[in-house]
């Protein structure tokens, strides 16, 4: 109770008001033809407005069952009352429909009556100023002739937090029967779950993408930067040379961006780079030139691997060298790439920083979602003075 009376002092607890005149705009198509209904029984007039009203109900709970209209009334829910109701994909289901229907004949329902009820309430207001004007000295009130005096001032705020009250509590209960009769039903919120899910995993994707490409050679090219500044004046050729491997780089890095944003874009025409293990060598030969000493061993027919499995083995190379680059320690980086023939098994072993080993684990993380999507085990890890990444992926099911 303490948190609706502080509500009163937000003017979003009055949406009740203008959904409700919303809700009367609804029912002019179809008054027309309620009108007719009542007009063809014989009967009394009270009788037959209350047929009309009962026809309008029945008409717009009818009205209501189109998928059309459900769209339209959640799109109002939402905008009028902040009910935050997903928007539905594709036909509604035929209990969709049914809460639909009844959700549109109810509201329309409610809706007339707090017109009703706050329009006798506003004129309820104009008391004290029918008393202050003088215009006359006693007014009908409850089958009475009652005198005007001071008694309408207090009254006429009594009305008005009366009015209050109601539209705020009116916005509630809006509220609560739009989620409740609106909201998704089973299967909706089923496929709104995969919508989610599916968008999670092109973003994970995404993520990886840029991470394994761009992050790389962006580590490349500022260790080449570094080197080509204290080498300019120095060994003039070395410079150029590792200018010349940031331009590459950076080239193969635009590529990936390029395909990255057109999935962002849903580019048909963004393709892929294709990036395999028959590639590895760039990778080292780019490392070397930023520095490492690496030791590459290629082993068995890595040219006919499955074309998913040598671009996952580029990435786990690509991934252990960007790794390397930012954290070794003195001495060789060793790179064993075995092509079996059941399976693929990648090892990059480098030895451990003595300061600040491994901040980070996002790439790790990425490469264990990659190796998994094969069926694969990837392991990383300090190992005796050595960091070891092993990554291990079957080439055969059952493998």
């Amino acid at each position: 109770m303490p948190g609706f009376l502080l509500s009163l002092a937000r003017i979003g607890s009055y949406r009740s008001l203008p959904f409700a005149v919303a809700s009367a705009v609804l029912t002019v198509p179809v008054s027309p033809f309620a009108l007719a209904a009542a007009v063809s029984v014989e009967a009394e007039s009270r009788v037959r407005a209350l047929l009309a009203l009962l026809a309008l109900a029945v008409l717009m709970g009818l009205l209501g069952l189109l998928g059309p209209v459900r769209r339209v009334g959640i799109g109002l829910a939402n905008t009028l009352l902040g009910a935050g109701i997903p928007a539905p994909s594709g036909r509604p289901d035929g209990a969709s429909r049914l809460r639909s229907g009844l959700w549109l004949a109810l509201h329309t329902a409610a809706s007339g009556v707090l017109l009703i009820v706050l329009a006798f309430l506003g004129l309820g207001l104009l008391v004290p100023a029918v008393w202050l004007t003088g215009g006359q000295d006693q007014i009908s009130l409850f089958w009475d002739h009652v005198p005007l005096g001071a008694w309408t001032l207090p009254f006429a705020l009594v009305l008005l937090a009366a009015a209050l009250v109601l539209t705020a509590a009116a916005t509630r209960g809006f509220r609560a029967g739009a989620v409740t009769l609106l909201g998704p039903s089973d299967a909706e919120r089923a496929a709104l779950a995969e919508r989610r899910a599916a968008l999670l995993a092109q973003r994970n994707r995404l993520a990886r993408e840029l991470h394994d490409s761009i992050g790389h050679t962006l580590t490349t090219s500022t260790i080449q930067a570094a080197a080509a500044a204290e080498l300019v004046e120095a060994d003039p050729a070395q410079a150029r040379r590792a200018l010349g491997t940031i331009e590459e780089a950076s080239r193969s890095a635009l590529e990936d961006l390029d395909h990255v944003l057109g999935l962002l874009r849903e580019e048909p025409a963004a393709k892929e780079p294709t990036r395999t293990l028959t590639e590895v060598d760039v990778l080292a030969v780019r490392a070397r030139e930023a520095g490492l000493d690496v030791r590459l061993s290629v082993t068995g027919p890595v040219a006919t691997l499955p074309a998913a499995v040598s671009r996952e083995g580029y990435r786990i190379v690509q991934e252990g060298l960007t790794n390397a680059l930012r954290h070794a320690g003195p001495g060789a980086v060793d790179i064993r790439v075995t092509a079996g023939p059941d399976h693929l098994a990648i090892a990059v072993e480098n030895a451990l920083a003595t300061e600040d080993p491994r901040p980070g684990r996002r790439g790790l993380t990425g490469l264990a979602e990659r190796v998994e999507a094969l069926r694969g085990e990837l392991a990383a890890g300090p190992d005796d003075g050595r960091w070891r990444l092993r990554a291990t992926i079957p080439l055969r099911a059952g493998a």
